[in-house]
């Protein structure tokens, strides 16, 4: 969801000839919103690759007597 946005935001600046720094200030008041975005998604994808990392090396136990 989150890449989706920031894919409309991209768009969206490149078209209206603005940086993402510029439509922050406009449109909420911060310039360093793009940015944080960008960082918490990419956060965000790295914590999910960890987790499955975790999950693919750490197998849960199998029940004894399942098929």
């Amino acid at each position: 969801m989150e890449n989706d946005f920031l894919e409309e935001i991209t768009t969206y600046c490149a078209m209206a000839g603005i940086s993402p720094s510029t439509l922050g200030v406009r449109a909420i008041g911060n310039s360093r919103f793009v940015d944080r975005l960008r960082r918490r998604v990419e956060k965000t994808q790295a914590d999910v690759q960890r987790v499955r990392a975790y999950i693919a090396a750490n197998p849960p136990p199998q029940e004894r007597g399942a098929a």
